[in-house]
């Protein structure tokens, strides 16, 4: 058969699992070698185990293009997120999670400054790239002062970051847990210490507080999750305390999904 161009050759149709397609032998490049496609299905559906070095892991997506119209069971990725269809036409976030968490009570400075929150990681320190993240923190802290149990958030703290359009909430109580005390709180639009408390003041020693929001990050840095006591003491931040967020876009995302 003379030679042809890839473009002339027969369309094969469907291999079935026994056929064979040649592969090269880095061994030995004078062996003809072959595998089967139930060999290449088997290792695409077991993808082969990853290493420890750069371009090692057993799946490294390229961002790129997403499509036009998102297709039922595609998984994609652009510069900002990871991406997937589950039912036609409606692409959804696949997001990247990130959290700290205390697994034992963390003992503050008896200061009234501004210190980081969790202990769990030497600086409690977070660094991310630019884009718009959803973010939650739950905290409860005991061995408060006696005078005022209360104290001040900052998303920021002493981080290197320049963050953006924030939105938060801060919900909970100046009281110990398991004891009915009225839910207070308020809403922030800034990353910084605030001059009001965060709860409805109350002769308690203890505080708990759940704060969800949203925030830019506009310039790549870190963000150290803080707290600033009302009263100088040396409060504990309880085992099971957390901080967790996930980037959902660029800084200038509004929806993703069939909104309309």
């Amino acid at each position: 058969m003379g030679d042809l161009k890839i473009s002339q050759l027969p369309d094969i149709g469907v291999l079935a699992g026994g056929d064979e397609v040649p592969v090269a032998d880095a061994s030995d490049l004078t062996l003809s070698k072959a595998t089967t496609m139930t060999s290449i299905q088997t290792f695409v559906k077991n993808l082969a185990t990853g290493g420890t070095g750069a371009g090692t892991a057993p799946l490294n997506m390229t961002a790129g293009s997403l499509l036009t119209t998102p297709e039922d069971g595609a998984l994609e990725m652009d510069a900002d997120c990871f991406y997937a269809t589950v039912d036609s036409g409606n692409r959804g976030v696949v997001t990247t999670k990130h959290f700290i968490r205390l697994d034992s009570a963390y003992t503050l400075t008896n200061s009234t400054a501004k210190q980081k929150l969790f202990n769990s990681t030497t600086n409690g320190r977070l660094t991310l790239e630019t884009g718009t993240y959803l973010f939650e923190c739950l905290i409860y802290l005991t061995s408060m002062s006696a005078t005022s149990g209360n104290a001040k958030w900052s998303l920021l703290g002493a981080g290197g970051a320049t963050l953006g359009t924030i939105l938060q909430i801060v919900t909970g109580q100046d009281g110990l847990a398991d004891s009915i005390v009225a839910q207070s709180g308020l809403f922030e639009i800034q990353e910084a210490v605030t001059v009001t408390n965060q709860h409805t003041a109350n002769v308690s020693t203890a505080m708990g507080s759940l704060i969800k929001g949203t925030f830019e990050v506009t310039v790549a840095g870190s963000i150290v999750p803080s707290i600033s006591l009302t009263t100088a003491s040396a409060g504990s931040v309880n085992a099971g305390s957390y901080f967790t967020c996930e980037r959902i876009g660029s800084t200038t995302v509004a929806s993703v999904g069939q909104w309309d």
